[in-house]
Parts: structure tokens; sequence; C-alpha cells
């Protein structure tokens, strides 16, 4: 499709899709509009769901501030309102559809995107990654459109800085005032630099410049360090800090830079506080996906038709999943089920900084988010006697069906205490799953899909965890979906427990003695943002290992099952960028097997060299093809992906066997 084309058919688009609906149909989309459209992958059939097409441009909505489902939003009622006493925004919108409805499997999987960034193409499709999808690499194995669904993505942050990348998915959301004066209130940022300097960039972080400081000058104005979280803040003088950037030994005026006396360190965290004014209504992100959702499953003008929608969000947005169910974005103004299912990866046990005022939605979700409740269904916080659950506001009848599926590394990372999602609160009991849930773990994976080889960082001293988990999240979107449509019961949630013992206090660990590896025996665990002082602190539950050092609950993929090497949930940094006795956040560490017997005994390694353990290279191969169909008849790895695996794991073994010695007393 030409240029001039797709502008004449996106001007069509927008005259015929307007969608204002009627009142009595309360449509809180009003309309759409298309800018561009076109093939994807000029026309390629995918399966036997035929040809799909993308679509981008605006959705735009009008929600009433009175609604009771409206209320929870934080400033609704201090935004601007139309006419009709309503609160107008806008999001961007991506569409990638069948070209033949007829064909789709009747779900829109809503691409709950990431700071802006779409997701499920290259987790479900293994695809390359890309804001704007439009080659073979983007679009990977096509799983997502062969399985016929349509694709999603609604903005919802208001931070996206599109000017960085055009293509970023952002919500335009109103600013709340105070009977039409500015609301003026105090913001807490914090960072952690990963190299000395003079200047730092602090609304990198969060993108804050949306927050401009109210007074540069303010005497009022702090900065504090500390290392990692748990130490004591100290207060750095405000005489030895300023607004500014050095530029040839002279500090240059920024309001989104930091200059400090004798300079910023590796590794510290730093945490301003400062004044600003208009926050933005940033709740109304979470109406925007309900109200979207809502649309395509309703009203008889909606751009595309489904009977189902699910959701899919990893880290910060699997942490806005759960806050979305929390708050009752399932259920849509007239009281329908608007979102059906929920795939909510890595988002631990947090909340985040998504519906406040002033809020900071790229905050990363650390002790400063993790609150009760935690479970599903309601329980009792032993330590205040409040019952709650995140689906305390969802309609009796409406329970969606939830995935939560987290890496090894949110039972160590920043406080998440993932073991809480399968635990009681104070730690001591295994409990069961609510009717709508399943909980899974990826054994021994960092917090994002690792790749091979496994590489060197500057940012940690031992090699990046490999661990592609991929495999398994493709398999679980099949059974979510199935357990949704066609009430085929899912496979049984997968975690480590403390009833078999692949569930443990942090201090029971028992790792192997590998020398020069530094174990996290000694690292603060979990606290919670609702308590105060001491009574902030949750229990610290890992998973346990086995003599490798790998963990032996949950999903076991065949890499890790069948492993050359020790793959941990966990890293330290590196002496280069500070604070070396402090985890890295959503970091893994790859430690490698001795090749040989000889190359073991020399390193003092008690754990089994890769020729003791396989033999052949035949012999390992073998292995790890049992391994994954042992999993795919358990249903935690799809067929078709048994053979990419095995030839994925021959070149993992030749790589290993062609490396040098790998242990670390030899480097």
């Amino acid at each position: 499709m030409n240029r001039k084309f797709a502008r004449i058919f996106g001007i069509a688009v927008v005259s015929s899709l307007l969608a204002v609906a009627p009142a009595t149909m309360r449509g809180e989309v009003t309309r759409v509009e298309i800018t561009s459209h076109q093939d994807v992958l000029n026309g390629k059939a995918f399966g036997t769901v035929g040809a799909y097409e993308k679509l981008t441009g605006k959705v735009y909505f009008a929600v009433d501030p009175n609604n009771p489902h409206n209320k929870i939003i934080a400033d609704v009622g201090r935004a601007p309102k139309n006419a009709q006493g309503k609160v107008e925004f806008s999001a961007d919108l991506l569409i990638i559809r069948p070209k033949d409805p007829a064909k789709g499997n009747g779900v829109a999987l809503f691409d709950v995107v990431n700071r802006g960034r779409n997701g499920v193409l290259n987790t479900f499709n293994r695809g390359k990654g890309s804001t704007d999808p439009t080659t073979d690499a983007d679009f990977g194995d096509g799983l997502l459109m062969r399985e016929g669904y349509t694709i999603v993505a609604v903005g919802w942050e208001f931070e996206v800085n599109k000017a960085k990348d055009k293509n970023l998915i952002a919500l335009q959301a109103p600013i709340a005032t105070d009977n039409g004066q500015p609301i003026t209130g105090w913001i807490s940022p914090w960072f952690i630099p990963d190299k000395a300097s003079e200047s730092y960039e602090y609304t990198a972080e969060y993108n804050t410049d949306v927050y401009p400081p109210l007074d540069p000058k303010n005497p009022a104005y702090r900065l504090t360090v500390r290392e990692g979280w748990v130490a004591t803040p100290h207060l750095i003088p405000r005489e030895d800090w300023q607004f500014g950037r050095m530029e040839n030994g002279q500090v240059a005026f920024n309001p989104n830079w930091l200059t400090v006396k004798g300079g910023f360190k590796a590794g510290m965290t730093y945490q301003f506080t400062y004044e600003s004014k208009n926050p933005p209504v940033a709740g109304l992100g979470f109406a925007a996906l309900r109200d979207m959702a809502s649309a395509i499953k309703n009203n008889s003008d909606a751009i595309v038709h489904v009977k189902y929608v699910y959701t899919y969000g990893a880290s910060q947005v699997g942490r806005y999943e759960r806050q979305l169910v929390y708050e009752g974005f399932t259920t849509d103004e007239q009281g329908r089920q608007a979102i059906d299912a929920l795939f909510i990866h890595t988002g631990g046990t947090s909340f985040g900084s998504f519906n406040q005022r002033f809020a900071l939605p790229n905050e990363l979700g650390s002790f400063t988010q993790t609150v009760f409740p935690i479970r599903y269904e309601v329980t009792t916080d032993p330590m205040t006697g409040k019952r709650d659950g995140l689906g305390a506001r969802v309609p009796a009848g409406q329970d969606p069906k939830i995935f939560f599926v987290d890496s090894g590394s949110e039972y160590w990372d920043r406080g998440r205490v993932a073991a809480l999602r399968h635990l009681s609160m104070d730690g001591l009991e295994d409990l069961p799953d609510p009717p709508n849930v399943r909980i899974f773990t990826l054994a021994g994976a960092k917090h994002g899909p690792g790749s091979w080889p496994p590489a060197d960082s500057a940012l940690q001293p031992l090699k990046i965890n490999p661990n592609d988990y991929r495999w398994a999240q493709r398999a679980l979107l099949v059974a979510l979906d199935r357990w949704t449509r066609q009430g085929v019961a899912p496979p049984l949630s997968r975690h480590p427990q403390l009833s078999d013992g692949t569930l443990v206090a942090q201090r029971d660990i028992k790792f192997p003695n590998v020398s020069a590896v530094q174990w996290p025996l000694h690292v603060p665990g979990g606290f919670r943002a609702d308590q105060p002082g001491v009574f902030s602190v949750l229990p610290f539950i890992v998973p346990q290992v086995d003599v490798d050092g790998n963990d032996m609950g949950g999903i076991r993929l065949p890499e890790q099952a069948v492993p050359l090497g020790t793959y941990t949930d966990w890293a330290f940094r590196s002496e280069q960028t500070g604070a070396p006795d402090t985890l890295m956040a959503m970091a893994g560490s790859y430690i490698p097997f001795a090749k040989t017997r000889g190359d073991r005994d020399k390193s003092h390694d008690p754990r089994l060299s890769v020729e003791e353990r396989y033999g052949t290279r035949a012999e390992y191969v073998r292995r790890v093809e049992d391994a994954a169909k042992k999993l795919v008849q358990e249903r935690y790895l799809l067929e078709e992906d048994v053979a990419p695996i095995v030839t994925a794991a021959g070149q993992h073994w030749d790589w290993t066997m062609a490396s040098a010695s790998v242990s670390q007393s030899q480097k």
C-alpha cells in the first residue's frame, strides 16, 4: 500500500469508525481514529488463520467521575469535564488483527505495554522485539497469529517519552486542578548510579521531567544517600548539591540533572525529595484498558469484535495488572466483565505508583510497593487484622482466570518476596490455589528471559544467566486460553513448596562450596511499605537448591533441568558498579561446570564436570529431549517446541566444550 493510498484509506477509516455511541449505550470509548493501516508481512498467511493487518492510531474516552467504578481513580473528580460532566482523555492504539475476523479465535490479547513498548510478539512469538513490528524477525514464528489472536495495545502510562520513539504507546491524561488552581505536592524518586559521576540525570530513571521542581533554590529540598534499601539514609547538606549539570568546570542549570559535591558514588541509593505541580490523572490508564476491552466485547460499532479479552504484562506491567484487578478494573462502568483472563508475569507481590497524585509509574517497585493484600482471595493480615484480597472488588461470578508467573528472581529481588503468592503471610504454611488462579515459578531464571551463550557483564562478577524461559510462557498461554474458552482445566500450579523442602527460609539454603563465588547468605529480604519499622519485615523464603546450586522447585526447563552449569536467580553488583555486597536488580548468574574431572579437581569444584555427567554429546542431547517431552506431557511446553529446544541444547554443548576452562578460580 503506497503512502498516498494509506493516507486516503486512513481518512476513510476515521470517518467510518468514529463510533460515537448512543447515549443509551453509555459508551466510554467515544471514537477511534486510525492513521495507518498496513498488511502484515505483505499479506503473509499464518496457518489456517490467513493474513493479518496492522492498524495504528488513537482512541478517545469519556468517563463519568461519579460512577462508582471510577471513584477509585485518584483526582478523577479534579480533572476538567465536558458539557456532559465527563472526563475526556485519549491513548495511542495499536491493533494487529486477522484480515478475516471469522478465522480468528475470538480473543483480543491486550499487550499491556511496558514503558510504551509492546511485548507479546517477543514473548510468545519469540520475535526480535520492536516498537513498530514490520519484519519477519519482529513477528517471530507467528504463534499468536497461527492461534488467531487479535493483538491490542492501548496507552496507559502518561510518562512515556514519545520524543525518543514516536512509535511508543502512551496515555494522554488530563491535569488535575483544585478548582482551576494548580495542585502542588512533594515527590521522592530514587536512583542508583552504575558509575561515579559529578552529575546525574535523575529524570532518566522515571521520565520525571513531567514534574519539574517548583523552586530549584528551595532549601527544604532533600537528597539522601544509603547503601541498598535497609541502611540508614544520610542527608547530603543542601549547600552540597544543586540542580544542573557539570560542564567545563561549571554547573549549568538544568532541572533534569543534579550535581553533588564530591560526585555521585556508584552503587549507592540516592533519594531526592522536592516539590512540583500539575499532576496528571494517572489512574485513567486503568480506565483506558477497561473501556477499550469492554467496547470491543460489547459495542456493535467497535473497531474489532471479540468474545474474550486477555491481558499480558511483565515486570512493571505485571505489577500493573495486579493493581488493575485489585482496584476493580476487570469490570466496566455498567458492571459487565471486561477482562476474562490475565497472564501476570514477574509482578511478584508488588503494586506500583500507578493511581495516585504525582504518580511515578516507572518507579521500579522495590520495597516501597509491597503491601497487603498479596493473595487473590480474601485473607487476614496478621499485623493489622485487616481482611482483603486482590479479587475483593470483583463482582460475584466475574472472577477472571489468572496465571501468576514469576521467575526465581522475584523470590530474591527488591523485596518482592514472591513466595508469599502461595504462602501464608507469616511464611509458615503452603496455601491452596483459589479456583480461578494458578501459580507458576520459572526455576533458575532471572527477571527477564536469557539468551545463549552466557555473556560476561561489567555490571556483575559472574556470567549472565542464559535461561530462556519463553518456551514455558508459550505453553502457559495456550493453557490459559483453553481454560478460559473451553473450560479445559489448566496444568497444576508448579512452584517451590515448604511441604516438599523445595522452599526454605533463606538461612537454611544449601549452596555448593564453589570457590570464588559469593553466595547470597546475608542479603536482606523483603519489607512492606504499609507497616512501620520492625513490623515491615516480611519472611524471607526462597527456593532450595540441589547439590549443583540449581533451584529444585518450579518449572525446570530442559536447559536448567539438564544443566551445563548453575543457573541462579540473583547476582551481586560488580566492583565497578559499586556496592558489591548488594544484589543487582532483575539479574541472575551462570556458573558453568568444569568440562572434565581434571578441570574440576584443579579448581576444587564439588560439582560434577560436564564429562562426568553426560559422557557424550549424544547422551546430553537425549536427556534434554526426554526432559522436554515430559514437560510437554505436563503441558508446560508445546510439542512444536521440543525440536528447537533440542537443537539449541546441542549448540550449547558445542559452545561449552569448545570454550576455555570454566571454573571461577581459573579466571
